[in-house]
């Protein structure tokens, strides 16, 4: 009975594996065993005993126990792991406030500026120095791409994408990014589910190739928003069972809550999600309902 509640309730509940789950199963089941193996040892050594009612009582209420602990318990595990997502999405908010007040910095500092290179380039120009030109005008452009800024219409989003581009840039991974939606009415959670886990994805598949790259589309048709990811991988995919696998080394691509899971919060939002591959190019297409 104990085995059945916690398969079940495992089942049941969406929740990130976690080693204190899987200890606290080992240790109900451990004490499933010995109060069995105890019960069964005494009737086979006194089947007439008085001390039988009492174990079987003791075992009925150390089941309760179990099972009353068990579901307490998981609770408690989501509610810190759903804890922990919101503490990282506060700081990417926060670290994403930052970069846009830097950039607005930079821009304010550049149109003060303004005046006083255009001497200087018009000087170089007088004298036809093409290769200071070019080498001042450089300078200032990578003044303006220190910080990388997105709008997507959430803050939280916003911050989530320019994180993921960030990373991906430092791996030498060529990312484009396309947003053209006005406004995002997808609860936070779900939305950051969707699109971190499979940049996520995205990202280790495109840090395997060579040249890897990363598109990724936000656009909004009537009611419906649009998520495209597009990547570049090494190797041959498996599918099997709604999982990915790459023949290269044998893991599974979508990692994290996997693509069962992202799945599942795209059927919960009433929405549909494609996979397509073929030799060198994965992409993920998902519709969402995102109703004003």
């Amino acid at each position: 009975y104990i085995i059945y509640a916690v398969t079940s309730n495992l089942a049941q509940i969406n929740i990130t594996k976690n080693i204190y789950i899987l200890f606290f199963n080992a240790v109900i089941i451990s004490i499933s065993v010995i109060l069995g193996y105890t019960t069964l040892s005494l009737n086979l050594w006194d089947s007439g005993s008085t001390v039988l009612p009492v174990i079987f009582a003791t075992i009925f209420v150390l089941i309760i126990i179990c099972i009353s602990l068990y579901n307490k318990f998981l609770s408690i595990i989501e509610e810190n792991t759903n804890y922990r997502i919101k503490l990282e999405l506060d700081k990417m908010e926060k670290e994403y406030s930052v970069q846009i007040d830097d950039k607005l910095k930079q821009l304010h500092s550049l149109r003060h500026d303004m005046k006083n290179h255009l001497i200087i380039l018009y000087g170089y120009a007088a004298k036809n120095e093409t290769d200071h030109i070019c080498a001042y005008i450089n300078r200032i452009a990578d003044d303006l791409s220190l910080t990388n800024t997105v709008d997507s219409g959430s803050h939280i989003v916003s911050a989530l994408i320019a994180e993921k581009e960030k990373i991906a840039k430092s791996q030498n991974i060529r990312c484009d990014i396309n947003i053209s939606t006005p406004d995002i009415n997808i609860d936070d959670f779900s939305i950051t589910t969707i699109i971190g886990n499979l940049f996520d994805n995205a990202i280790k598949a495109a840090s395997e190739c060579g040249h890897g790259w990363i598109r990724f589309a936000l656009t909004q048709t009537e009611s419906y928003m649009n998520i495209v990811i597009e990547n570049s991988y090494f190797g041959n995919i498996i599918e099997n069972n709604g999982e990915f696998t790459s023949t290269k080394n044998d893991k599974v691509l979508p990692h994290g809550i996997g693509i069962k899971n992202v799945r599942k919060v795209v059927s919960n939002l009433n929405g549909q999600i494609d996979f397509s591959y073929t030799d060198g190019y994965f992409s993920v297409k998902a519709e969402i309902p995102n109703y004003n």
